[in-house]
């Protein structure tokens, strides 16, 4: 599968680099030094990933991808950034806007690694999203059954991917910084919103342990997905919300 990848610096050597980091993949990489321009554009070359620098004359990386998130949902949402930027990336984290992020200067082997995982990540959605052709499928009832876990899994992905970006954002926070530049006060913050992000995990999965009944809501493209919390069972929540405590 060839699929494209947008690449926005307004560096031109950055542009090269990342482009050199992804020469041996599949990847069909477009680059642009203005964001303006990568907008106009986007909607034709579909991307299955989206990677922006933080700092642009023109725009800003993270008004940028969220211009990308409002007009193409489902590409996967990198950026790149220095450590001046810091707290851009942790807005960009905090707020779902991006999926990674990259601290500069990176190596290629670490930021390969980080696009190859963005890339499946938007394919793992694309699967969930394509309804099913399976010709080893043989009656209606099968058919129920995979669409009722393709509804479940497209749910479970939904709800779990912000608290998963969180929690991957700041541990990708905390280990590029050098020691010598983690402040104890900053480090303590991020781990609370670890934590808090954790938490949320740990909640949603309760609820869907507590599911009850089926109720589906819409999704993209036309497809469906478990609506977690109109299915799931408060007194159950409850229940094992307290088992887990005590």
């Amino acid at each position: 599968m060839n699929e494209n990848i947008i690449i926005v610096d307004d560096e031109r050597h950055i542009l090269k680099a990342c482009q050199r980091a992804l020469r041996d993949t599949s990847f069909s990489c477009r680059v642009f030094s203005s964001p303006i321009d990568a907008l106009e554009q986007a909607g034709g070359l579909n991307p299955a990933v989206v990677i922006s620098d933080q700092r642009m004359p023109d725009m800003d990386g993270i008004r940028f991808l969220e211009a990308i998130r409002q007009r193409l949902p489902d590409a996967t949402r990198v950026i790149m950034t220095g450590y001046a930027d810091i707290e851009a990336a942790i807005q960009a984290i905090n707020n779902g806007h991006v999926f990674r992020f990259i601290k500069k200067p990176w190596d290629d082997k670490t930021f390969k690694s980080e696009i190859v995982q963005a890339a499946e990540y938007y394919r793992m959605n694309q699967r969930l999203q394509q309804p099913t052709d399976d010709s080893s499928i043989k009656n209606n009832v099968e058919q129920e059954r995979l669409a009722g876990v393709l509804e479940m899994a497209g749910a479970v992905c939904h709800e779990f991917a912000q608290p998963l970006q969180v929690i991957a954002g700041y541990c990708s926070l905390l280990t590029s910084l050098p020691r010598q530049e983690l402040d104890a006060d900053e480090v303590q913050g991020h781990l609370s919103c670890i934590a808090d992000a954790t938490e949320d995990l740990g909640t949603l999965l309760l609820k869907v342990m507590a599911i009850k009944r089926y109720k589906t809501k819409k999704y993209s493209e036309g497809s469906r997905i478990i609506d977690i919390d109109a299915s799931s069972s408060k007194k159950d929540i409850v229940y094992r919300t307290l088992n887990r405590n005590g």
